[in-house]
C-alpha cells in the first residue's frame, strides 16, 4: 500500500516541476515590456518647455554610447493676441546686381506691402547700402506713409555690397527706440556676397550675435541665385530671427506678409538653453541651432518663440556606457523673456536627464521613442544631404549623387511616417546633381537653394 502511494507522490512532484518549468519557459519567451520614458515638462506664462530622451536605456559597451536629448519649446496658441508695436528697420541691398531680374523693383513693392500694414503707433527706418551705407529714413512713427512710399519707389541700383555696414546701421536705428514690450527687428534683404567692409562670415555672425544680446532680432531674405545662403542663414540664427530664400516663383510681398504675421505673434524672445554636462559626457552635435561648449557647459541659442509654433532641439550626446548604472547626463536650464502679456517677464525652467546603462539589448530596442527616433533619422538624412550639396558646389557631382542617394535610401528603409514629406522632396533630387555646379542651369541652382532652406526647417522643427 505504501509503494503505490509513494509512486503517486513522485509522479505528482515531477508533474509540479514540469508545470513550473513550462511556465518559466513560456514567460522567458514573452516579449520584453516597453518602459515608457517619463518626459520632463513645464509651462510658465505662454511658453511650454519639454524634454525627453530617445531612449531611457543605453546598451552597455566599452567607452561611450550615443544618447539623444530632445528639447521642445512651444509658444501657446493665443486666440486674442494683442497687436504689438513695431520698431522696424528695412536694410535694403541696392548694389548693381539688384537691377537684374527686376529684383530691386520686387523689393520696393514688398517693402510697400509691409508699410501698408503699419500704423501710426509703429516706427520704421530704411537703410540702403551698396559700397556705401545711407539712412534714407531715420526711425520715425509711420504717420506719413505716402512720403515713405515715395522714398522707397525712388531707390535705384548702385555699386558693390557693404552688407555688414548696412546691418550695423540698421541696428543703430532700432536701438534708438528700443522697447522691451515691442517687436524690435531688422529685416535684411540682399542678393549677393559681402564684398566691401567686413566680409568675414564669422565676424558678421558675431555682429548678429551682439545685436541679439540687445533684444533685437534680424530676419534675412536672400533674393536671386547668387547670394550666400549660409551667411544669410547664420545671421538669422545668431540673432534669433527668420531666414527666407526668395526664389523666382515666390512673390516677395507674400514673404513680407508672412514675416509681418510672425512678428505680430511673438510670444517670447532671448531664448537660451544651457546644459552643464556631467563628467565624461560629450556633445557631438546640436542640429540646426547656434551652440558652443565652454568648460563643460553647453549653450544653445534659440530663435524668437511664436504663438502656436514648436521649436525642437535635438542634442546628440555621448555618455559613459561601460558600467551598468544610472548615468546623470547633466543639469540644464531653459530661459526666455515672455512678452505676450504686455509686461515682459523672465521665465526659467530647469531639467536634469539621466540614462540607465544595461546589458539587455532587447530592453534597449523595445524602449526607443518612435517620434524622437524619426527626428534623429530626419536630421541624419539632412546632414548627409548637406554634405552632398557641398560636394556638388565643389564640382564633385559623382560623390554628391552618391551621398544624396544614401540619404534617400537610408531614410526610406526606416519607414517612419513622420519623414514622408522629407522623402518626397528627396525623390529624384540626386538626378539634379548630375551636372557640376559650374555648368548647372539657373533652374537647378534654384532647386538646390530650395532644398537647403527646407532642410534647415527640418533641423529646427518636427520631421516634415
Amino acid at each position: 500500500m505504501k509503494k503505490p502511494i509513494l509512486l503517486i507522490g513522485i509522479f505528482l512532484t515531477i508533474a509540479a516541476i514540469a508545470i513550473v518549468y513550462a511556465t518559466q519557459s513560456k514567460t522567458s519567451l514573452n516579449p520584453v515590456p516597453v518602459i515608457k520614458p517619463v518626459p520632463g515638462t513645464g509651462g510658465k506664462g505662454n511658453v511650454e518647455f519639454e524634454w525627453k530622451l530617445a531612449n531611457p536605456y543605453l546598451l552597455q559597451q566599452d567607452g561611450l554610447g550615443d544618447a539623444y536629448l530632445d528639447l521642445r519649446v512651444t509658444g501657446k496658441t493665443l486666440s486674442d493676441v494683442q497687436r504689438k508695436a513695431l520698431n522696424l528697420v528695412l536694410v535694403i541691398d541696392r548694389s548693381g546686381s539688384m537691377a537684374d531680374e527686376n529684383k530691386l523693383e520686387q523689393v520696393k513693392q514688398a517693402s510697400v506691402a509691409i508699410l501698408d500694414q503699419m500704423n501710426a503707433g509703429d516706427r520704421l527706418a530704411v537703410v540702403i547700402y551698396d559700397d556705401t551705407v545711407q539712412t534714407i529714413l531715420p526711425s520715425t512713427p509711420v504717420e506719413n506713409a505716402g512720403r515713405i512710399r515715395e522714398l522707397l519707389y525712388r531707390l535705384t541700383p548702385g555699386g558693390s555690397t557693404n552688407l555688414c555696414g548696412g546691418l550695423q546701421q540698421g541696428f543703430e536705428e532700432v536701438r534708438k527706440n528700443l522697447r522691451q514690450d515691442s517687436v524690435n527687428r531688422v529685416v535684411l534683404l540682399s542678393d549677393g556676397l559681402a564684398n566691401v567692409g567686413i566680409i568675414d562670415p564669422e565676424q558678421i555672425a558675431a555682429v548678429a550675435k551682439n545685436i541679439r544680446e540687445r533684444s533685437i532680432s534680424i530676419s534675412t531674405m536672400g533674393v536671386g541665385i547668387d547670394y550666400n545662403e549660409n551667411l544669410m542663414a547664420n545671421i538669422a540664427d545668431n540673432s534669433g530671427g527668420n531666414y527666407y530664400y526668395i526664389s523666382r516663383d515666390v512673390n516677395m510681398a507674400d514673404i513680407f506678409r508672412r514675416e509681418w504675421n510672425l512678428m505680430q505673434s511673438v510670444v517670447a524672445n532671448n531664448a537660451v538653453a544651457t546644459f552643464d554636462l556631467a563628467r565624461n559626457v560629450e556633445v557631438v552635435d546640436v542640429a540646426g541651432f547656434q551652440w558652443n561648449v565652454e568648460k563643460q557647459k553647453l549653450r544653445i541659442q534659440l530663435p524668437d518663440i511664436y504663438s502656436g509654433e514648436t521649436k525642437r532641439v535635438l542634442v546628440h550626446l555621448r555618455a559613459p556606457a561601460s558600467v551598468k548604472t544610472a548615468v546623470n547626463l547633466g543639469t540644464g536650464e531653459f530661459s526666455c523673456t515672455d512678452i505676450s502679456s504686455g509686461k515682459p517677464r523672465l521665465i526659467v525652467q530647469t531639467f536634469s536627464p539621466s540614462i540607465q546603462v544595461i546589458e539587455d539589448q532587447r530592453v534597449v530596442q523595445s524602449n526607443f521613442d518612435r517620434n524622437v527616433q524619426a527626428k534623429v533619422a530626419s536630421i541624419q538624412a539632412s546632414k548627409t544631404m548637406e554634405e552632398a550639396y557641398k560636394k556638388w558646389e565643389e564640382g564633385d557631382s559623382l560623390t554628391a549623387q552618391r551621398l544624396a542617394n544614401d540619404a534617400n535610401e537610408n531614410l526610406k528603409s526606416l519607414g517612419y511616417v513622420e519623414n514622408k514629406a522629407q522623402l518626397k522632396r528627396y525623390e529624384g533630387f540626386a538626378l539634379s546633381l548630375a551636372e557640376p555646379a559650374a555648368q548647372a542651369s539657373e533652374q537647378k541652382k534654384d532647386i538646390l537653394k530650395k532644398q537647403k532652406a527646407a532642410d534647415r526647417q527640418v533641423e529646427q522643427s518636427s520631421p516634415q
